[in-house]
């Protein structure tokens, strides 16, 4: 092929530069699933959080103790 042909079609990439690039992306996306794998155990562990307020609150105004409500919650599993 000519270096006029070669021109046209732009410069062939070789196969160890063409390794190197899918290296680089492989090692990029690996970082933004780490990044959005921590963000998600983030929200996660603020959903938790939420759900064990709420919980804290309903007890409260129920007026029971956690160790009564852990009773009732036994024997319902009981039965």
């Amino acid at each position: 092929m000519d270096k006029e042909a070669e021109m046209a079609r732009g410069v062939k990439k070789s196969l160890q530069e063409k390794i190197a690039q899918k290296e680089e992306l492989i090692d990029a996306l690996s970082l933004r699933m780490k990044k959005e794998r921590d963000e998600l155990n983030e929200l996660l562990e603020m959903q938790k959080m939420e759900e064990l307020n709420e919980l804290r609150t309903a007890v409260e105004q129920s007026g029971m103790e956690i160790s009564e409500l852990i009773q009732v919650a036994q024997m319902q599993n009981a039965q």
